[in-house]
């Protein structure tokens, strides 16, 4: 079990940084949705489908890290 943070290989840092800060801007992402489809600034339908817009995301994501 690792005891510290001295113990981990710095590109596993890095990735693991970049996946929170990734993961963080989803989230501000999806909150200024809610709250532009609660003012009526966005559409309903495009609120309505927000989970697979999410998932596609999270797709490219994915695969543009894997190459």
């Amino acid at each position: 079990m690792i005891e510290n943070d001295n113990d981990i290989p710095i590109k596993i840092k890095s990735n693991i940084n970049k996946a929170g800060i990734f993961v963080g801007i989803l989230i501000v992402l999806i909150a200024i949705g809610w709250i532009g489809a609660k003012m009526g600034l966005i559409p309903p339908i495009l609120f309505d489908m927000w989970p697979q817009i999410a998932l596609i995301i999270i797709g490219i994501f994915i695969v543009y890290k894997s190459l």
